[in-house]
Formats: C-alpha cells, sequence, structure tokens
C-alpha cells in the first residue's frame, strides 16, 4: 500500500505544480500557453476520475 500512496502523492504534487504554473502564466499574460496548460491538466484529471471509478473508497472500517 505505501507504494500506491508515495504515487499518489507524487501526483498530487505534480498537479499542484501544474496549477501553479498556469495561475503565473495567466498572470504573466501567457494565455496561449496557459490554456493549452489548462487542458492538458483538465485531460489528465479527468484520467484519474476515470481509473478511480471502479475502485471503492478507502475507509478505515
Amino acid at each position: 500500500m505505501d507504494n500506491y500512496d508515495s504515487s499518489a502523492l507524487g501526483l498530487q504534487k505534480c498537479l499542484l505544480n501544474l496549477r501553479r504554473d498556469h495561475a503565473r502564466m495567466k498572470a504573466a499574460g501567457d494565455l496561449e500557453r496557459a490554456a493549452v496548460l489548462a487542458q492538458l491538466i483538465e485531460r489528465m484529471e479527468q484520467g484519474l476520475q476515470k481509473a478511480s471509478q471502479g475502485r471503492p473508497p478507502q475507509t478505515l472500517q
């Protein structure tokens, strides 16, 4: 289970960094690159959501 948790944490950090880069690009006025990055982030999140649909959520019970 540790491998899964560390991989999930790494992926969350990666997505957070991508969102920060997206915000920086928008603030700098680089709207075209920001739009492309937003699409990539959205695709990654959709893929993660689809991948997790078949798995039951982890609970403490």
